[in-house]
């Protein structure tokens, strides 16, 4: 009977959804962290249960040829890269399969073969958003990283390759501020202590970085001095804020801003348009391949000029104002209110005047405005969180007979089983574009065109 801290000699068969390799014995499962396939390899048993277990990299004794040296030193313990070691090429040719296996899996039909992954621009620094849990360690002492895989446990290490540059620094200052004023931070066990997360944005056309910290308090002390030390390392620093969370739950941001420094935003530009991002505002954490994502959107749109779009989940109007220039008017929905004001003012700052950006469940402004106004949208475009569209959006969107419909997704099994979904009620998947959003990582975003059959 295995048991944990057993050592185990494995050939590593394949790669699992969330970058383990995976070995057989039997029957039984081994996922084993930072193994590619092809390799033989030495593990230590973390943990067991019926039918599967997790083991940690001890060595490797038989290379995989797409084995590369990873950039971070922290990748064997962190959770954020799953398969820095995977050279870029087979990360591509992964992440096509994850779609493919998930899309034939729920049965879609396609009417060609998904292509390769589109390759990212960039695929280290390039993240503009890093957020940064903050606790103590064993020893007693406020450390701030990022968590290691399957656990609440903080790796203490604020560099990262794929993040900014500037993130190192603000960690630091913003820690020793903690540590020389006794300011401690939250417990998740308790409820109690003030600081719960850093959280840094960069603007990458403005070079523009926003720090903003998540407390659960109404105050950070002493946070003038804070302010002073930052912005007297970090010359590129524009805001600074606290977000207050006081809820005892693990959900990160909170619903109140408290604005210390600046103007409450950044300004960061996709192609020719720029975009104000407040704090709680979402925001594609690559900028520089949001435009190829959205350049595939606008593709699959093929506007002639004439044409009502809507654009649901549309947080601070990515992808509304990107479109609004070919159409005749788009309606960008978005249930934060926030992200809807932010989206009002990336319209006036950008000169487009054919953009309505309202607040709401998207099902049900999309039904006032097809029940009570009488629009019809020519062109439907949902960008929905991980966990995909809701059910009655889906319903909503079925209902109104839509002829063309382009889905954004971030996960491949959401994306599967709504684009089952619409299937089922009519509608033909025509093309399906990954693109790698998140290089080192399992993560691909996946661009679906679908039109009435």
């Amino acid at each position: 009977m295995m048991k944990p801290n057993d050592i185990l000699t494995l050939d590593i068969q394949s790669l699992g959804d969330d970058g383990d390799g995976i070995a057989k014995l039997g029957r039984y499962t081994v996922y084993v962290g930072n193994a590619l396939p092809g390799e033989r390899v030495v593990a230590r048993v973390a943990d067991v249960a019926k039918s599967y277990s997790h083991a940690a990299l001890l060595r490797v004794l038989r290379r995989s040829k797409y084995r590369v040296q990873p950039h971070c030193q922290c990748v064997a313990r962190c959770g954020g890269c799953q398969v820095q070691e995977l050279d870029y090429d087979a990360q591509l040719a992964f992440k096509r399969k994850l779609v493919v296996d998930s899309l034939r899996s729920s049965g879609v039909m396609l009417d060609e073969e998904i292509p390769m992954t589109i390759l990212g621009r960039r695929i280290f620094n390039f993240r503009n958003k890093a957020i940064y849990p903050v606790a103590k360690n064993t020893d007693g002492e406020i450390v701030a990283g990022f968590y290691a895989r399957r656990s609440h446990q903080i790796i203490p290490s604020a560099e990262c390759p794929v993040g900014a540059d500037e993130n190192v620094n603000i960690v630091d200052i913003i820690i020793r501020h903690l540590n020389r004023y006794n300011i401690q931070p939250y417990d998740e066990t308790t409820h109690t202590g003030t600081v719960r997360y850093i959280m840094i944005r960069k603007a990458f056309a403005t070079d523009s970085v926003m720090v903003s910290i998540v407390i659960n308090d109404n105050m950070l002390p002493y946070h003038n001095i804070l302010i002073e030390s930052l912005l007297s390392v970090v010359k590129n620093i524009k805001d600074i804020s606290l977000t207050v969370n006081c809820d005892a739950t693990n959900r990160i941001r909170g619903n109140e801003v408290i604005n210390l420094y600046g103007d409450g935003y950044i300004t960061e530009a996709i192609g020719e348009l720029k975009y104000r991002i407040s704090p709680l505002a979402f925001f594609q954490v690559n900028t520089l391949q949001a435009k190829v994502l959205y350049d595939k959107v606008l593709e699959f749109a093929d506007l002639k000029g004439d044409e009502i779009v809507f654009d649901l989940y549309c947080g601070v109007g990515t992808i509304a104002l990107y479109l609004a220039r070919h159409c005749r008017r788009v309606y960008g929905v978005e249930i934060i209110l926030q992200a809807v004001l932010d989206a009002r003012q990336n319209a006036v700052i950008n000169g487009i005047n054919n953009a309505v950006f309202l607040e709401g469940k998207s099902e049900d402004v999309v039904s006032e405005l097809v029940r009570n106004e009488g629009v019809k949208a020519d062109v439907v475009v949902v960008d929905p969180p991980r966990k995909g569209c809701e059910k009655s959006l889906l319903d909503t969107i079925i209902n109104m007979r839509t002829s063309r419909l382009i889905y954004v997704s971030c996960d491949p099994k959401s994306l599967a089983r709504d684009l089952r979904i619409l299937q089922d009620n009519g509608m033909k998947t025509k093309h399906v574009q990954p693109v790698d959003m998140f290089p080192h990582t399992v993560h691909v975003e996946s661009v679906a065109y679908l039109e009435i059959c």
